[in-house]
């Protein structure tokens, strides 16, 4: 599992939502958390994973360093699907690098949308993804598909850490809810035989 997107989306913390403890460092501004290509074994629902967490881009390494990362563990180890990490804020979204992401790795690596900072959305975190506004402009699905950012599937989720929800009923269960659909997903695409580094067939 590779999880990518813009420095200070919260890639690290959605790392972490996935690993069920702090296996990344983070920090509560935009400064960039991941230095290096860094993995983390995790295990959920009796499924033992390795999650990477790459640098964000616009950060530490440049966008070519950044995505020959992934080439790399592509070559390398295989991936199971990529995860890329996105805050609602449109500066979060990276159209032109996604489908450079997706020219260096094989179309059978399907790419998640993971959407975060939503524990304060009003209704379902969903609702983010699916709800017309009343002007009737596009869904905010309906806008990232307009920009050419389609995706195999998608979450809307909290990532606040444990200690942040510890004492706030309504944090804590969308962050409980939050990770149980991101485990779903990764569930979902990691079953079966694991994907052979560069292969073109799952």
């Amino acid at each position: 599992v590779v999880v990518f997107g813009r420095t200070g989306a919260g890639i690290s913390s959605l790392v972490n939502l996935i690993a069920g403890s702090t296996v990344a460092q983070c920090h509560a501004d935009t400064r960039p958390c991941t230095q290096k290509v860094t993995g983390h074994r995790a295990s959920f629902a009796g499924k033992q994973v390795c999650i990477y967490d790459i640098p964000g881009f616009e950060g530490v390494s440049t966008e070519s360093e950044t995505i020959e990362s992934i080439r790399s563990l592509e070559r390398e180890r295989g991936i199971d699907v990529l995860v890329y990490c996105m805050r609602k804020a449109r500066q979060t979204m990276m159209p032109d690098t996604l489908r450079e992401i997706r020219r260096v790795v094989p179309s059978e690596v399907p790419i998640v949308a993971v959407v975060t900072e939503l524990e304060r959305v009003e209704g379902r975190m969903e609702s983010w993804w699916t709800t017309q506004p009343e002007d009737g402009r596009l869904t905010n699905g309906q806008a990232l598909e307009q920009r050419g950012m389609s995706f195999d599937e998608h979450a809307c989720v909290t990532t606040l850490p444990l200690e942040d929800v510890a004492h706030h009923d309504t944090f804590r269960e969308r962050r409980q809810e939050s990770q149980e659909v991101i485990h779903s997903i990764l569930l979902g695409r990691c079953r079966g035989v694991k994907r052979k580094p560069g292969s073109s067939v799952r």
